[in-house]
């Protein structure tokens, strides 16, 4: 059972997340590519 706090993170983020992770793509490209906001992102990786 999730809480609040609890989210899922979207399988458009894990698409380009290894991406992100091998400095291959920037944050503002990782936005771009997913359609997600930068502050978003950022959430989802404090959450990893």
């Amino acid at each position: 059972m999730k809480t609040k706090t609890e989210f899922e993170i979207p399988k458009v983020f894990w698409k380009f997340y290894d991406e992100y992770r091998r400095n291959v793509i920037s944050l503002s490209e990782f936005s771009r590519c997913t359609g997600l906001s930068i502050g978003k992102i950022k959430v989802y990786l404090e959450a990893l």
